[in-house]
């Protein structure tokens, strides 16, 4: 049994089994438990699941979910099945995101919406919802007051998720920090939240979760700001660059470039932004450089990861442990949109 401390923390970690790392192991039980739960062949959805996940991507939501359920000392068969959850809503956010964008290509692979066409898509996103609260409520255990607490808290990432996209279609473009970082707490921050939520409630660690909302609500906005320099620059994996200019998507970058202008340049702006889409734009990337936007936005990203490391810095040690390699590779992605911005670079 391991020892335990700081609130009930383990101590010590199995960090190795049988010469595999626990990277390449958590990977492996995600690849096997989503697979597991696949549609059969004979089934309207099965050329569409397998599609899907012929490329399962980085899992990183499920291994953030399995490695704090070990620093949480949480039962392995409830955290897998807790990680298996918040891996299909993510999955079943991103099917809905593309049909709603539109967009034929994500990570340079055709997108469900492509390939399949929207009926298909919609019914399939349906479907991941459906198996994440299937195996949410398998992850529930003997202790239903912190098990339904947890649930509820998955059902609530999926409302703020479709809050959070239509935003993007009410008309109403978004303009302002303050506008643009509550899109951002609605769509990109719950499902950053609910791997690290979802098993300190399960467990009863609810000590932690003021910190660690705070933590990455920072460090979700830091890396939504990212993303969104990387589609600028058309870096991001879709189909071409500045989609989000196209659609009059919100963007961190065209928030900092209007906050640039001036008078009657701002007004203009704002007019367009607010008019139905069309495929002309008289704005661009390099006209975002020029005005500093994107070097503006870049600083308003490092804020935020300073943000998150100064919360990050009053949690426990194994549960910062059990967060680093999510908060590594996040910084890594922002790294790199910070980098790219400087340089002003675009395709």
């Amino acid at each position: 049994m391991l020892g335990h401390t700081e609130q009930g923390y383990p101590t010590t970690q199995p960090l190795k089994r049988s010469g595999i790392d626990a990277h390449t192991a958590m990977q492996a039980k995600l690849q096997q438990a989503i697979t597991n739960i696949l549609p059969s062949a004979n089934t309207a959805l099965h050329e569409v699941a397998h599609f899907h996940f012929n490329e399962f991507g980085k899992l990183l939501r499920g291994q953030t979910a399995l490695a704090v359920s070990a620093a949480v000392d949480l039962d392995p068969k409830r955290a897998l099945q807790w990680a298996l959850a918040v891996e299909l809503m993510h999955n079943a956010s991103l099917v809905h995101d593309d049909i709603c964008d539109r967009d034929e290509r994500r990570r340079d692979r055709l997108t469900i919406f492509s390939a399949f066409g929207t009926p298909l898509a919609i019914c399939f996103g349906d479907w991941l919802v459906a198996q994440s609260f299937e195996a949410a409520l398998a992850a529930v255990g003997d202790n239903s007051a912190h098990g339904v607490a947890a649930v509820a808290g998955l059902a609530k990432v999926m409302g703020r998720l479709s809050v959070g996209q239509a935003d993007e279609f009410t008309g109403v473009p978004v303009l302002t920090w303050p506008a643009y970082e509550q899109v951002v707490c609605r769509k990109t921050v719950p499902l950053i939240l609910a791997p690290i939520e979802g098993p300190l409630q399960l467990a009863g660690h609810v000590s932690d979760l003021l910190t660690v909302r705070r933590a990455i609500r920072a460090l979700g906005i830091a890396y939504q700001m990212a993303n969104d320099i990387l589609d600028v620059l058309g870096q991001d994996g879709s189909a071409g660059a500045f989609g989000d200019l196209h659609r009059r998507a919100p963007n961190a970058v065209l928030v900092s470039f209007r906050n640039q202008l001036v008078n009657g340049s701002r007004s203009a702006f704002d007019a367009w932004m607010a008019a139905p889409t069309t495929d002309e734009t008289p704005y661009g990337a390099e006209q975002m450089i020029a005005t500093g936007a994107l070097a503006h936005c870049a600083r308003r990203l490092q804020d935020q990861i300073d943000t998150c490391q100064m919360h990050c810095e009053d949690l426990p040690l194994a549960l910062q442990t059990a967060l680093a390699p999510l908060l590594g590779y996040l910084e890594k992605t922002t790294n790199v949109a910070r980098s790219r911005a400087a340089e002003n670079r675009w395709q």
